[in-house]
């Protein structure tokens, strides 16, 4: 799926030279076309995503430098009108944002591969809905059974303290929900290749991403608001 000059696109000297947009392009289809193929696969699980890409040329959005490139996959259309709805005009009127919503995400820089799903801040009703669910049984329960069957991800708070993910115990997930502030904490389930062998695995890489990312829609599902999800999405 990526080639070593992917990865030399985002190396400090090449990040805000605008001759190397079509370069950058072009991987950004390549992203657009992994994140469409993907949409459809967690569609067939009866999970609805939208798909946006990150910037391939430098802007004032990205400070001028394209370190990195990503596609995400978040809540659909009508999923995200009926959480608006739910907050109100003034809570929901950031949502169109990916970054606001608990996504998917595949990202390329100049060292290396990383995929998984992250609970940016500004996704606060998602991950106040999985806190909610960690306070108590049997919703403590249902997250690390969600955990145990996503193998070979690492779970960060705030970019750091990974932790094996599938490890993830009652107790851990019991400790985290009275830590971790809506709003304020992030959180995200991650894992990592290094360029040399994300070349080395070709086409097989998308492949791997695929089915790694597919694991993760039950602790999604648990992760997300929606109009049956535990009580509130307030702060």
């Amino acid at each position: 799926m990526f080639h070593p000059a992917d990865f030399e696109l985002f190396e400090p000297r090449f990040q805000g030279d605008v001759e190397w947009n079509q370069r950058r392009l072009d991987v950004r289809h390549r992203l657009q076309a992994f994140g469409d193929r993907l949409a459809e696969e967690f569609g067939g699980l009866g999970i609805g995503l939208d798909r946006r890409e990150s910037l391939h040329h430098p802007h004032h959005t990205n400070r001028k430098r394209v370190a990195r490139q990503r596609t995400m996959l978040f809540r659909d259309k009508k999923a995200r009108k009926a959480l608006q709805s739910f907050l109100g005009k003034e809570l929901g009127k950031d949502l169109d944002s990916a970054l606001n919503n608990a996504h998917f995400q595949l990202v390329i820089d100049d060292k290396e591969c990383r995929w998984g799903l992250r609970l940016d801040a500004g996704a606060w009703y998602d991950l106040n809905v999985l806190l909610k669910r960690c306070e108590e049984e049997p919703g403590r329960a249902e997250v690390v059974r969600a955990c145990a069957a996503a193998p070979g991800f690492a779970l960060e708070v705030d970019g750091r303290g990974a932790r094996p993910f599938e490890s993830m115990s009652t107790r851990d997930w019991r400790d985290l929900a009275g830590l971790l502030r809506p709003g304020e904490s992030a959180l995200e389930v991650v894992a990592r290749m290094d360029k040399a062998a994300v070349v080395a695995a070709g086409e097989d890489f998308a492949e791997g991403v695929a089915a790694d990312l597919l694991r993760l829609a039950p602790f999604y599902r648990l992760a997300t608001w929606t109009l049956d999800s535990p009580s509130g999405a307030s702060v």
